[in-house]
């Protein structure tokens, strides 16, 4: 079983350290062990309850009434509340809550019924905009943890990873695309979702798809690029890179593949250098749309 430090709680669940220390004050919420120098420590099923306290809450349950209910009457009142939902934006937070609960049981049975169900909804599209994206997000706040996060992590991508590789199964192949993209990681990039899911929305555009994947040497991608033409390669930098990293990869790219949209996605890649006009910025979804159209 996982065990948790108050900030950790703090970031899976928004929720503030000082908040949650009140709870266990006031109400009793919770009974956290505690190391010899008294730091408090949770575990699984109460991060579970913090989870499903906080989904009640955000609709309108009052602390002070959660704090009387069993496990099993929170269970039960988050039952009727999935099913009463009105708006999306509530929805999207009850299925994000409930993925996090998933992730910290190592449930898959869980995971793929809530992860079925909004796509059934939803669609993959906003489901990996308002759901998975920011649930990678979240998670990735505790990379900073011991071995246990990460394999919860892991646990997770590899999760959605089978869930996009289905996806895209099941397009069909394009019948004459007008565009042809280069889908890679360079040699120090691994996480691939945001790659993959990439990968669908071409695909579901009707455009053709070189899928190379992670951890691809320049050298093998400027091979594939000059034996199959693309009009397009597109890459992330997810890890931690310096601003010479990212330059020095424009700066090859522009002067290596001058005939080639070359599109990146990054949370800090730098804006204010003179790119070029082949060099696009992708910063979300609506701007990748923009280029494939």
């Amino acid at each position: 079983m996982a065990v948790y430090s108050i900030k950790e709680l703090e970031q899976l669940s928004n929720v503030k350290a000082h908040t949650i220390r009140i709870w266990e004050q006031r109400y009793n919420m919770f009974t956290p062990e505690r190391t010899d120098t008294n730091i408090r420590l949770y575990n699984d099923d109460q991060l579970k309850k913090l989870l499903n306290v906080c989904t009640l809450m955000n609709h309108g349950m009052k602390i002070s009434h959660i704090s009387k209910l069993s496990s099993k009457q929170i269970n039960n009142e988050l039952d009727k509340l999935i099913t009463s939902l009105g708006t999306i934006d509530q929805q999207f937070g009850t299925i994000l809550n409930q993925m996090i609960v998933a992730l910290t049981n190592f449930d898959e049975s869980h995971f793929d019924k809530i992860f079925s169900n909004s796509i059934l909804r939803f669609g993959l599209i906003s489901t990996y905009t308002e759901v998975i994206y920011p649930l990678l997000i979240r998670v990735g706040l505790l990379w900073t943890k011991n071995d246990i996060i990460p394999a919860q992590e892991h646990f997770l991508s590899n999760l959605i990873k089978q869930k996009l590789f289905a996806a895209i199964d099941a397009l069909p192949l394009p019948n004459n695309p007008s565009q042809t993209w280069i889908l890679f990681l360079n040699e120090n990039e691994e996480h691939e979702i945001g790659l993959l899911f990439a990968n669908y929305l071409l695909r579901q555009y009707g455009k053709k798809v070189i899928y190379l994947g992670q951890k691809v040497p320049y050298d093998n991608l400027s091979t594939v690029i000059k034996s199959n033409k693309p009009t397009h390669a597109y890459t992330f930098f997810v890890k931690n890179h310096t601003d010479k990293d990212v330059s020095n990869f424009i700066k090859m790219s522009k002067k290596d593949f001058k005939n080639l949209t070359i599109c990146l996605s990054s949370n800090d890649i730098l804006t204010s250098q003179n790119l070029g006009e082949n060099i696009k910025i992708i910063k979300n979804i609506s701007s990748l749309i923009e280029i494939i159209k």
